[in-house]
């Protein structure tokens, strides 16, 4: 199965140009060979990233006791209750 292909300009730093020509020469595979496998691998780390830092966030919001209430009231008042064994 042939994967789709796009063709684009794109403004790469020199130094990287000069490694990404050395490498591919060295490893005997195409220039467009080893920029896709960097991005493919760059993309998973930021996938993961984005899926950590979500988990991260939702412990967060849990481990701080965090909630949302139908309607709005007072939480010095509704402590003041649960000390007084009220709730």
């Amino acid at each position: 199965m042939r994967k789709q292909k796009v063709k684009t300009t794109m403004n790469i730093e020199f130094d990287v140009m000069e490694r990404l020509k050395l490498l591919a020469k060295n490893k005997g595979i195409t220039q467009t060979e080893i920029i896709n496998n960097a991005l493919k691998q760059g993309l998973l780390i930021k996938e993961q990233e984005e899926k950590q830092s979500k988990i991260k966030g939702d412990s967060f919001l849990k481990l701080g006791g965090i909630v949302t209430a139908s309607e709005s009231f007072s939480a010095t008042e509704e402590v003041k209750r649960f000390r007084n064994g009220e709730l």
